[in-house]
């Protein structure tokens, strides 16, 4: 088989540590067995209108000087388009330019944050690789089973998503919407075992499918708030979810979540409760950093 690749570093945006970005991986069940990770490395694969192909990091740097060496890999032939796509995912998906400058300022005179900045320093969001992967996984583990939703997922990836060999391990990628969208109900049904999942994931893949991620990414928090709520068993909650993980829009904390408060109340007391709207609300911008910095914490 020839393979098709390219290499280059990337450069974070101080301070970055990358070893808590793998640590939260390991951690983070919902995408567990879609990578490959060691102490310093992370692979995994994208698709590219269709291309599937693997990127590999690796840290060089130092937390206040970060670098990471990058490596893509393809059975097929590596455009520049392609290239920008998946560096520019792989950014997106790490949030290597997240600026927490601001954000740690804030935390330094929160007496009971401050011991979370301390232990996570550096730690920029590992989001989900796509907002339309988060989305569903939001339908996908509705009054399901933990388990039983990473199984329908890894059905859909075996199903509709396309993969790279490199070193004996197949990396499979997650479909793009359009890989998803043409299906019919009644094909994907059988897949699911599950009508109304079915007629959810048809229906958010079509939607994704005639969306910009520009527009996702960048407009108004409320009106991408909105759409992601017009879609077919996007809840509240859901779309929340997808705002902060799988969109890194950190302008609004998750207050009723009841996880969220549960971590809260580990480093700010059992009263947080009450308060926990007044707290996430003196972080501005970055409440959705405090949230996530919470559940990760704890």
């Amino acid at each position: 088989m020839t393979y098709f690749s390219s290499q280059g570093t990337l450069h974070p945006t101080p301070p970055f540590d990358f070893h808590k970005s793998l640590y939260f991986l390991k951690l983070f069940s919902q995408t567990k067995t879609d990578q490959v990770l060691t102490d310093r490395s992370l692979m995994k694969a994208i698709s590219i209108d269709g291309q599937p192909i693997v990127f590999c990091v690796k840290a060089t740097g130092k937390v206040g000087k970060p670098e990471l060496e990058y490596f893509l890999i393809s059975e097929q032939a590596i455009s520049e388009q392609a290239k920008f796509a998946v560096l520019d995912r792989t950014s997106f998906f790490l949030s290597l330019y997240d600026n927490l400058e601001s954000f740690y300022r804030i935390g330094a005179s929160d007496l009971n944050f401050n011991p979370v900045i301390q232990k996570l320093y550096g730690y920029h969001q590992v989001k989900f690789l796509t907002p339309f992967e988060n989305a569903c996984w939001t339908i996908l583990c509705q009054q399901t089973p933990f388990s039983v939703a990473k199984d329908l997922k890894q059905k859909l990836m075996l199903e509709f998503g396309s993969f790279v060999t490199v070193r004996g391990a197949e990396l499979r990628a997650y479909p793009e919407p359009f890989q998803i969208a043409y299906e019919t109900v009644s094909q994907l049904s059988k897949l699911l075992e599950d009508d109304y999942k079915a007629e959810c994931i048809n229906y958010i893949a079509r939607a994704f499918d005639r969306i910009e991620e520009e527009f996702l990414r960048n407009a108004p928090y409320e009106e991408v708030s909105n759409w992601l709520m017009s879609l077919k068993g996007v809840s509240e909650w859901a779309a929340n979810f997808i705002m902060l993980r799988g969109l890194g829009r950190m302008e609004k904390a998750p207050v009723v979540d009841k996880r969220l408060i549960a971590s809260a109340a580990k480093f700010y007391g059992d009263n947080i409760f009450h308060g926990i709207s007044n707290v996430a609300n003196q972080y501005g911008k970055w409440q959705g950093y405090w949230a996530h910095y919470l559940r990760v914490a704890a």
